[in-house]
């Protein structure tokens, strides 16, 4: 191995010095978040989300919960496609995270989860390399300024997504929770603990989550 490579791939584990959030007092603070995961967000075309949707109604029981597969001619096909959309963000991811080259990305399962009133999705991990969840549709929140007031830990019913990380420790955070808004697509290591909270209110909660492997170098 060359000592150029070596480098290349022992940086991967080094934090970049970027300032993520200042205090503009004086003098002014700069502040850090160089360990742990990164998660990604970004907001993808109302298209791909009707197109989605509209294979999802076929499927969905009104008022009943349920998870289904994306079937291959639904989530493959052109630049426009879900799995070409969803590509193009790993590829994005991973550059930023880790400076990688992605030689191939195999997509081992694209599923959507339909929930209504009162229903979580426990807190969990995935299998994959890199997962995702993409929002398609959002309920009607009960009550919501109050229930927003609230904090994961101490009961929120908004059906927020929430994101762990480690345990408490002092002078550090472990948790990030999410409000849902249609489009979003978030991007996130396989290995992460998430859930989704319940919700009280009407509506359905409806999201699209992914499986990848990724194949590449430095």
């Amino acid at each position: 191995m060359s000592d150029n490579l070596k480098t290349r791939l022992l940086r991967r584990y080094e934090a970049s010095a970027n300032v993520c959030s200042t205090d503009a007092g004086d003098p002014v603070l700069g502040f850090y978040s160089p360990f742990g995961p990164l998660i990604a967000k970004a907001e993808v075309p109302a298209a791909l989300v009707d197109r989605l949707n509209a294979f999802a109604d076929t499927m969905v029981s009104d008022g009943t919960g349920m998870e289904f597969i994306v079937p291959q001619p639904v989530a493959f096909g052109d630049e426009s496609s879900l799995a070409a959309r969803t590509e193009q963000l790993i590829v994005r991811y991973l550059q930023h995270v880790d400076g990688m080259r992605v030689d191939e990305v195999e997509f081992q399962a694209f599923w959507v989860v339909s929930q209504y009133h009162s229903t979580p999705s426990p807190v969990h991990f995935h299998s994959g390399d890199l997962s995702g969840v993409l929002y398609l549709k959002v309920p009607e929140i009960a009550n919501e300024p109050a229930e927003e007031a609230k904090t994961y830990i101490s009961g929120r019913q908004a059906g927020y997504i929430n994101f762990m990380h480690g345990g408490r420790q002092q002078f550090s955070r472990s948790i990030i929770s999410f409000k849902p808004k249609v489009g979003d697509f978030y991007i996130f290591p396989g290995w992460v603990l998430h859930g989704a909270e319940p919700f009280r209110g009407t509506g359905e909660r409806r999201s699209l989550a992914f499986n990848a492997f990724v194949r590449g170098g430095f």
